[in-house]
């Protein structure tokens, strides 16, 4: 498990193009009217929200911005040179107790 992920790179890659989106967030996406250009700003500007060093295959963090004046939510992973996306998703209250933080199940 690495001890940190290299923000600054995974924002970089994603600048840089090296990233790919899966299946299931291309249907996300499509489904939550949430186009390439609104993930690539919350990747890049966004606050990191989450982070899990230890996912598998890749350490994975969660993104949030603001789009459209609502938070949204990317989750990616990072194998230090590709990012993939994995999923996309809006704030939901039922989720979250404010958009930084997660509540507990």
């Amino acid at each position: 498990m690495p001890a940190a992920l290299d923000i600054g790179a995974l924002r970089q890659a994603v600048a840089n193009n090296l990233y790919v989106i899966t299946q299931h967030a291309k249907q996300r996406m499509g489904a939550r009217c949430v186009a390439d250009e609104d993930v690539k700003s919350v990747v890049a500007f966004g606050d990191v929200v989450e982070q899990h060093l230890d996912s598998d295959p890749y350490p994975k963090a969660l993104f949030m911005a603001k789009v459209q004046g609502e938070p949204l939510y990317v989750s990616c992973a990072f194998d230090g040179r590709l990012v993939h996306i994995i999923t996309v998703h809006w704030y939901d209250p039922s989720i979250w107790s404010d958009p930084w933080t997660r509540r507990k199940p």
